[in-house]
């Protein structure tokens, strides 16, 4: 069972700031020459519409006796956000949304991703402008789930997925999961970032789905594997390039020390132009599993 000691996880769109900001930490807004940068968490699912959560760097102060993190002045919530797919411009619309941490995300309605095409992302806010670029990949379809107990315990399970990878491109994929009872959104399946050349024979790819790492707060008990009664809704979404590097990046910074809030290297590739983060286009597909109670 992993065990990773005396973490506080938290959520990507706070940590995106904390990770990628090459700013001295220091959580009080002291220094005058501070400024801070604008993180953005985007994503278009084939089917669906855009999504965007803000945040902006802040200032660390370390030397305070308090752990917790004031989510007032992270969410940036009077930005103007607009998706174009080069006919069709939709502005976004911002909202509390408790699914989300912090609560806040700007949301389409009208402009639906569509596998294979390229999809442009404005944002607008205090005399800035950032943009990114992002594509849409064909879905892969899960052919099968695989439930078998782990060797750590009877009472925790594996789930593996297998589909068809096509050998003559370079694919990627990322899987998310929403495990309930317990999340209300899909999470990043912890190491769940893979390339073909690493997860595929011939024309078959396999991939080990873990429970999402930032499922919970204190992360000395956690373990990637399923427990008894779980249902598991497993997302493999293919993404391009850009998403690929990012998410390895990301998933390296917190797995490289210790502590994530820490990592020895924050040089987390982005394709935000004016900004960091990621704007990243899915092709998606869902299976759900539970997990037996006996």
């Amino acid at each position: 069972m992993i065990r990773i000691q005396n973490i506080r996880l938290l959520p990507l769109c706070v940590l995106i700031p904390m990770l990628l900001s090459s700013c001295e930490l220091n959580w009080r807004a002291e220094c005058m020459v501070f400024e801070p940068k604008i993180a953005v968490e985007g994503w278009i699912d084939e089917g669906l519409f855009a999504n965007v959560i803000l945040t902006q760097s802040m200032k660390f102060n370390f030397e305070s006796d308090s752990d917790s993190v004031d989510l007032k002045d992270i969410p940036i919530r009077w930005a103007k956000v607009s998706v174009s797919d080069g006919q069709t411009e939709e502005i976004l619309v911002g909202r509390m949304d408790d699914r989300y941490f912090p609560p806040f995300i700007y949301t389409g309605s009208k402009l639906r991703g569509e596998a294979g095409k390229t999809y442009t992302l404005t944002i607008s806010y205090s005399g800035r402008t950032l943009t990114a670029q992002t594509r849409i990949p064909e879905p892969v379809r899960i052919d099968d789930v695989e439930i078998a107990e782990s060797e750590e315990s009877d009472t925790l399970y594996t789930v593996d997925i297998s589909f068809r990878d096509d050998p003559t491109e370079e694919n990627y994929y990322k899987v998310f999961t929403r495990v309930t009872p317990g999340n209300t959104r899909y999470l990043s399946s912890f190491m769940g970032t893979v390339s073909d050349q690493t997860i595929s024979s011939g024309h078959k790819g396999t991939i080990n789905v873990s429970r999402p790492l930032s499922q919970i707060n204190k992360m000395e008990d956690y373990t990637p594997f399923f427990k008894r009664g779980d249902t598991v809704e497993v997302k493999l979404t293919q993404l391009p390039k850009e998403g690929f590097d990012f998410w390895c990046d990301y998933e390296n910074a917190l797995t490289s020390g210790d502590n994530i809030l820490f990592p020895s290297s924050a040089n987390i590739r982005s394709n935000i132009s004016g900004g960091l983060g990621i704007w990243c286009g899915y092709g998606t597909d869902i299976r759900t599993v539970i997990i037996p109670e006996e």
